[in-house]
């Protein structure tokens, strides 16, 4: 879906599959396996607002950064966990200039110049990923780097692939894998943008069949939420308010190829029609992170905006 498209109540995920509904109890920390012994995985995105300054190219927030590896480490105790996050002030500008988008439209691209463009966004992408994996595993998470790009194409935007067993089996094995948003190969456009949220999105349509279902996600950002058009944290959103919420979202205010809040909160949307709750809190609140992943269903309420669809989740077909 295109970032400002609006999700509906038959959307699907992104390669044509619904997720199963998902386990809503137990902690982010523990292993955690539904009644059918599927593995239950927690999604967690770090914005590139929050781990870079997006005024100044290719510069990280170190002690953020630092910061939030450490509340994962603490907040994690083995369980099946998954972690994206943005490009920031390293992708970003590169794909703008290299006339990278995400979702679809965008011509083909296929020049001299193009290729140069799509290698040095990838570059770009992957100086910050090696930073992001590194401060994990001095933070003691045995991160695993998986880029979209190494297990998906996309076809105008759209991500298709195989599941992904790499991923699957690193989770199995206790692994943290590591994705962000890339440069994906697209068999109508050359490349395009996959961001992290079309990645997790992939994922959650895609994992089912491996025996892994996901859960929930959470969300870190620069705001507290979601906020109404007085700048006011929305709490909850669900179908009683979820086009108003995404009217006030509106996109990023710096350079942003994906979309912003907006993008975020309609991929959250779709992800609840599934049955997989999204909280969206504000990554600069020292400890936050760490109690949202150690005690999920407390801390949802009143953290950041919990989205969860007030419908009962559908099935995946058999």
């Amino acid at each position: 879906m295109a970032a400002g498209s609006r999700p509906n109540g038959s959307d699907r995920a992104a390669d044509g599959r619904i997720p199963p509904s998902v386990d809503a109890g137990g902690d982010a920390g523990a292993p955690s396996r539904g009644s059918s012994g599927r593995l239950s995985v927690t999604l967690v995105k770090l914005g590139g607002s929050l781990i870079t300054d997006k005024t100044k190219p290719r510069t990280v927030e170190k002690e953020r950064l630092g910061r939030l590896a450490a509340e994962i480490a603490a907040g994690w105790s083995g369980g099946a966990l998954l972690v994206g996050h943005g490009s920031g002030s390293f992708g970003h500008p590169e794909a703008k200039a290299a006339g990278l988008v995400g979702g679809a439209g965008g011509r083909r691209l296929d020049t001299a110049a193009d290729r140069m463009g799509i290698a040095r966004t990838q570059a770009a992408a992957q100086a910050l990923h090696r930073l992001i994996v590194s401060s994990l595993v001095d933070a003691g998470v045995p991160a695993y780097s998986q880029p979209p790009s190494g297990f998906l194409v996309a076809d105008d935007g759209k991500p298709h692939g195989p599941p992904p067993e790499p991923v699957a089996e690193a989770l199995r094995l206790g692994m943290v894998p590591v994705t962000m948003g890339d440069v994906a190969m697209d068999r109508s456009r050359g490349a395009a943008i996959v961001s992290t949220e079309t990645g997790f999105e992939f994922l959650a349509g895609a994992l089912p069949t491996l025996g892994i279902t996901v859960r929930r996600a959470v969300w870190l950002g620069v705001v507290p939420g979601v906020l109404d058009g007085e700048g006011r944290l929305i709490a909850r959103i669900d179908a009683t308010n979820v086009e108003a919420a995404l009217a006030a979202a509106g996109g990023s205010a710096a350079v942003d190829v994906t979309g912003g809040m907006e993008h975020r909160l309609v991929t959250a949307w779709r992800l609840a029609g599934a049955g997989v709750e999204s909280l969206i809190i504000d990554g600069r609140v020292p400890g936050l992170l760490e109690s949202v992943l150690r005690h999920p269903v407390l801390a949802a309420e009143g953290a950041g905006t919990l989205v969860r669809s007030n419908e009962q989740p559908r099935r995946s077909p058999t």
